[in-house]
């Protein structure tokens, strides 16, 4: 069986290719890393047999190939950098559909996308998930839409303030008991696997959300962090008048405003609060990860010592 991951650098796509390499019927698996850059291949993938990397960039569609390829593991990249973020959705998942299409060989897709992504409008930077799906929910006979909570690892951006000389770390989850779904990179990287993997899907497109063994709050994140630090972590919240300001102090004006309305979707009130509460209690929409958010943030505060 062939696998591949486009593109194959983000974190979730390095920890989807490891699962796959070390799972017992690996010696029938072979992976195809799509790379724009190749120097970021991992030298521990590079001195694996079943293992290829290939340059290749999703928005080119020429430069992808799919050749002889069973199943796809496909990424929407973010864009960060104050260009048309949406129109960068839009131009490389069609890209990766034609891509697909072209080989004639995939069978199966599986696509990271996010809670959220069933509303066709008021979830900011989300909406790139929604077009990702809308474009590529039939682009192979099997598709996987795997609808991913908040990443724990988001919070390695308040690693530096924790580890300051006054430990804090700014939340936008507000209040502070206020709990979201989270799931770590890892246990992402196992679903993924998995539903690669699946002898069959129960239908297609079939929406699964991926979230860790349960919701946390920002109250949560500070015990944590203050598990992992020693001693105690300040909790700042951000109320919501103050989002623009605090997206918009690292973020170009577009993506702080997507953030923005994003934000505001999965606080309380929001279009996505009462969904991802559903959710949350349909053992039948939802796998869940093992890895708690202590585990996760401890890992997090090691690696950046």
């Amino acid at each position: 069986m062939l696998i591949a991951t486009v593109p194959a650098s983000p974190k979730t796509a390095q920890v989807t290719i490891r699962t796959l390499l070390n799972t017992a019927q690996s010696p029938s698996i072979q992976v195809r890393g799509i790379y724009r850059d190749l120097s970021r291949v991992p030298t521990d993938f590079l001195s694996h047999d079943n293992f290829h990397a290939l340059k290749g960039d999703v928005s080119d569609a020429t430069s992808l190939d799919f050749t002889d390829v069973d199943a796809v593991l496909a990424i929407t990249p973010p864009q960060y950098d104050g260009s048309d973020f949406l129109q960068y959705a839009r131009i490389t998942s069609e890209n990766t559909r034609r891509a697909m299409q072209r080989s004639a060989s995939v069978r199966r897709l599986v696509l990271l996308s996010s809670m959220g992504a069933e509303h066709e409008s008021g979830t900011g930077e989300i909406m790139t998930n929604h077009i990702a799906e809308t474009i590529l929910k039939d682009a192979a006979p099997e598709v996987v839409l795997a609808r991913c909570a908040y990443f724990m690892e988001n919070w390695a951006m308040a690693i530096p303030t924790v580890r300051s000389e006054h430990s804090y770390f700014d939340s936008c989850i507000a209040p502070g008991d206020f709990e979201v779904p989270m799931v770590a990179v890892r246990d992402m990287g196992r679903a993924f696997a998995a539903y690669l993997l699946a002898p069959e899907i129960p239908r297609s497109p079939f929406v699964v959300h991926v979230q860790g063994p349960r919701a946390y709050s920002s109250k949560d994140v500070q015990r944590a962090f203050e598990e992992a630090v020693g001693s105690e972590v300040e909790l700042r919240l951000v109320d919501r008048k103050d989002l623009r300001g605090f997206f918009a102090s690292f973020l170009p004006p577009n993506v702080a405003e997507g953030f923005v309305e994003m934000t505001t979707a999965f606080l309380p009130g929001g279009i996505m609060a009462m969904a991802n509460e559903e959710n949350s209690t349909r053992p039948d929409r939802v796998w869940r990860g093992t890895t708690e958010l202590t585990e996760a943030i401890r890992d997090l505060y090691e690696a950046a010592a």
